[in-house]
């Protein structure tokens, strides 16, 4: 008989003792052969780092506040000089000023242009609580769309906003704080620079001129407050809802606080308003600035905003635009004076009278977003102007004398403080 195979001894695993634990023995290792690589996933689109907040303003910073009459055009004016200060969109000047640069440019030291802040009484049957805030910061960051002039907001919220339109206070119970930061100097240099802030209450009703019509309106320093008393001043004051009285009163007090620390005013005015009523409120509002301006004694420019609806005006635009060579050479003073072309000369001769201002060196006409009469600016840049491509516009608004009553009111302020600063002789 053939002895059977010997039965292959069967692996036992064995264990070592190692410091009384036990130890399996290591595997052999098996080599297998590589599953194909998956793809890699796409990369992510790395988003920008939101800004860090304003930084406080610097001790020395002057303040310009910027003034006028709902549909004066203060907001579309902080909108714009923002896309300039922040984007660098361009500037055009009449009368030309050739190849002079103006001494105002955005504040490199903050990633922040603008700053708005919405106040909004969400509660009307308790005028006591809190008002409910929203704030946005305008970033000097373009989207990625060259065709659309758009500006990040770093809010928090995913969407982004229109420069010019995003949100505008429509109703009687908001209104927004506005904060533009600049500097002024010569070659972009910040240490020989002087830091600014630009300020505006922005509000669907009159809260600035009812501050300035009304002089028992004015608090003398920023930690005062207008008080309800105060308030019954104005007209039909008391028949208004609670919270409607209390947003009032707390917008004027705003407003109150930081015109008592400004340095200096821009007052806006419109040249075509829609009614009388309009009309009679930006009279009363210029004759309370210019009290204000006299008792505090306070440099003061006078903006005429909106001039592109100004006909002699809008045709020296299309001159300038439509022809590179054109020098224009239009003679702003003599418009404002002796044709009296915006209809607003009586309110800059009484203000030339009492010696708060020159109309020669102190008044501008500005348009921040020229028209097309359909609702849409003005463009050019990339394509000839009006032109659409795609079904959008290219290009960028274009803006007239913008930066000019910034860089004279920094201007005046920086005078008057110099002249304060230097010893008596």
């Amino acid at each position: 008989m053939t002895p059977a195979a010997p039965t292959p001894k069967s692996k036992v695993k064995k264990t070592v003792a190692v410091k009384g634990k036990s130890v399996a023995p290591a595997r052999p290792t098996v080599t297998k052969a590589a599953a194909p690589a998956a793809p890699a996933p796409p990369p992510a689109e790395a988003k920008p780092e939101p800004p860090a907040r304003p930084r406080a303003p610097e001790p020395n910073t002057a303040k310009i506040a910027v003034v006028g009459i709902p549909s004066s055009g203060k907001t579309t004016y902080f909108r714009y000089l923002s896309g300039h200060f922040g984007l660098n969109l361009p500037v055009v000047y009449i009368p030309s000023r050739g190849q002079l640069g103006l001494p105002v440019y955005g504040d490199v030291s903050q990633d922040v242009v603008m700053e708005e802040t919405t106040y909004e009484a969400v509660n009307p049957t308790n005028p006591e609580a809190e008002m409910e805030t929203t704030t946005r910061l305008y970033v000097s960051r373009p989207m990625a769309d060259p065709t659309r002039l758009f500006v990040e907001l770093s809010s928090g919220q995913e969407e982004q906003g229109v420069l010019t339109k995003y949100p505008l206070p429509t109703k009687y119970n908001q209104f927004v704080d506005m904060k533009l930061y600049f500097r002024h100097g010569m070659g972009g240099d910040i240490t020989a620079s002087q830091p600014m802030v630009l300020h505006t209450v922005d509000e669907a009703g009159g809260i600035i001129s009812d501050y300035f019509t009304y002089d028992r309106l004015w608090i003398r320093n920023v930690k005062d407050e207008v008080s309800r008393d105060n308030c019954l001043v104005i007209p039909q004051f008391e028949t208004w809802p609670a919270d409607r009285q209390e947003l009032w009163r707390n917008g004027l007090t705003l407003m109150g606080q930081f015109v008592a620390d400004a340095d200096g005013i821009i007052l806006l005015l419109s040249p075509q308003l829609g009614s009388i009523r309009e009309s009679s409120q930006q009279i009363s509002l210029a004759r309370g600035v210019l009290r204000y301006v006299r008792e505090r004694n306070i440099p003061l420019v006078i903006a005429i905003s909106k001039a592109d609806l100004l006909k002699d005006f809008y045709g020296e635009i299309e001159q300038v635009l439509t022809s590179r060579d054109y020098a224009s050479g239009f003679d702003v003073t003599d418009f404002l004076t002796k044709r009296d072309g915006s209809g607003l000369g009586s309110i800059l001769v009484a203000a030339q009278a009492n010696s708060i201002f020159s109309v020669k060196e102190d008044a501008f006409l500005v348009a921040s977003a020229i028209s097309t009469g359909e609702g849409r600016p003005l463009l050019y840049g990339d394509a000839p102007v009006g032109q659409e491509e795609n079904g959008s516009h290219r290009g960028v608004p274009v803006m007239v004398n913008t930066t000019l009553p910034v860089a004279r009111i920094c201007e005046r302020v920086l005078a008057k403080r110099a002249a304060a600063a230097a010893p008596p002789s």
